[in-house]
């Protein structure tokens, strides 16, 4: 799975309002799992993302997120996800660097 991917289940996951640790539970799947797909360095299986996108009641399309989230659903993320006092400061760190990411190679494409 690559790391867009990832980015896009980590961001269902977040509004649903779930740690890593509870949707493992939901799913009896390990959290390492969930942590492997979200960091793009295992693949998701076709019966993965059917049990998933029906654990987030959305449809594929949604779950790997073809359409742009909008400003308020984008700072709903934010907010939830940098006042969770259960995430570590580093893993933090790491998210803005990949919005950065993935925003700056947005730009890029629109600019070309």
């Amino acid at each position: 799975m690559n790391e867009r991917l990832g980015v896009d289940l980590k961001v269902q996951r977040i509004l649903k309002g779930v740690s890593q640790e509870k949707m493992a539970e939901d799913l009896n799947i390990s959290r390492s799992k969930v942590s492997s797909w979200e960091t793009g360095r295992r693949e998701m299986s076709l019966y993965d993302a059917v049990i998933i996108s029906d654990y987030f009641d959305v449809s594929m399309d949604n779950l790997f997120n073809k359409k742009a989230l909008n400003s308020e659903q984008v700072l709903q993320i934010a907010k939830r996800y940098f006042e969770n006092d259960k995430i570590s400061l580093e893993e933090k760190k790491e998210t803005l660097k990949k919005i950065l990411y993935f925003k700056s190679k947005r730009e890029a494409k629109e600019i070309i």
